[in-house]
């Protein structure tokens, strides 16, 4: 939904012209949007208190125009041409008001009061991945459960980014403005590449692999290491300890285990069930709790693609014996 179609149906229902069904879809609009409900019940407030007289509603106008001055855009000028009918009139006030909304927006997302730039938040919910192109024309694709915070504009010498949890990136090259994503604990830094990080906080590792290119992967907290990665490396950092590998392919094949989830697929390698329990949460939206931690070490080698939780589940049954019940959202293994 526009903000041009939300005006529209806005200006008719002050004017008195919606139709039933254009009525539906206000509601409907207003329903799924905060900011916009927050702007009709001002409107509506206003054209309540006055009437559709041609004085009232220049009235109105300027009340409006007044209360949306934002900081830094004093210039900001709405030429009003005389004459104009009752419903353009209300057309126009809509239309400052929406500009009010679009300038808040653009406020919000590239700066705070300060005047310092503040980053676009996307976030991922569980089950879910996205595609995010960004300003350079750099592609972002989201694992689920993941978070990524970029500004819409690059303007610094170095295009940096933010993500926590999983993300596969190709990174338009620009030499001149190195690409660098920062995790909790590394910097990762690139020209142009494709390459994917891996950093929920709830996993006990964080891991950089790259497809093809060259990045070079600094520890926050000793800036002294820094590691160079070439095609089909793999940086890997637990506990503090970093090591180099190199990407996994599954029964070998030309199906790599670090970057599968782009394509919808899930493959595990000689993975204990408490790690896989951790990319089954991610990839059905689901909570899993062992009953009896001694499941936790056992080891588990699979692919999943389109099998539901009770496929995958029932696929492990096969290789351990154990039980597990589903309760909702929650899954309990046991015994």
């Amino acid at each position: 939904m526009t903000d041009q179609r939300f005006t529209e149906l806005l200006g008719k229902q002050l004017a008195g012209e919606i139709s039933p069904d254009e009525s539906v879809e206000l509601k409907s609009i207003l329903a799924d949007n905060a900011s916009f409900r927050m702007e009709y019940d001002r409107l509506q407030t206003y054209f309540e208190a006055e009437t559709a007289e041609d004085e009232n509603i220049d009235q109105v106008f300027d009340r409006i125009r007044s209360q949306i001055t934002v900081p830094g855009e004093s210039d900001l000028k709405v030429v009003r041409n005389k004459p104009y009918h009752t419903w353009l009139k209300i057309a126009a006030v809509i239309a400052v008001v929406i500009a009010g909304i679009l300038i808040y927006s653009r406020e919000a997302i590239f700066f705070n009061k300060t005047g310092q730039l503040v980053l676009t938040q996307v976030i991922t919910k569980a089950t879910e991945v996205k595609t995010i192109i960004l300003a350079d024309g750099s592609t972002v694709k989201m694992n689920s459960g993941s978070s990524l915070k970029y500004p819409n504009h690059f303007t610094a010498n170095t295009r940096d980014v933010y993500l926590s949890g999983e993300a596969f990136f190709d990174v338009k090259k620009d030499p001149e403005h190195p690409f660098i994503v920062h995790t909790e604990q590394l910097a990762v830094k690139v020209l142009g590449t494709a390459f994917d990080v891996k950093a929920y906080q709830n996993d006990t590792f964080t891991e950089t692999t790259l497809i093809r290119g060259k990045v070079s992967v600094t520890i926050k907290n000793n800036a002294a290491q820094t590691f160079i990665l070439k095609p089909n490396d793999k940086f890997t950092l637990t506990g503090g300890k970093a090591s180099m590998g190199q990407l996994s392919h599954f029964n070998d094949t030309d199906r790599i285990l670090e970057t599968a989830w782009t394509n919808h697929e899930l493959i595990y390698k000689n993975n204990s069930f408490d790690e896989v329990a951790k990319l089954f949460e991610r990839w059905y939206g689901v909570k899993i709790a062992f009953k009896d931690p001694g499941l936790k070490t056992v080891k588990f080698t699979g692919h999943i693609d389109k099998e539901t939780l009770t496929e995958a589940l029932n696929v492990l049954k096969l290789i351990e014996n154990f039980n597990y019940s589903i309760e909702g959202k929650n899954v309990y293994i046991y015994r």
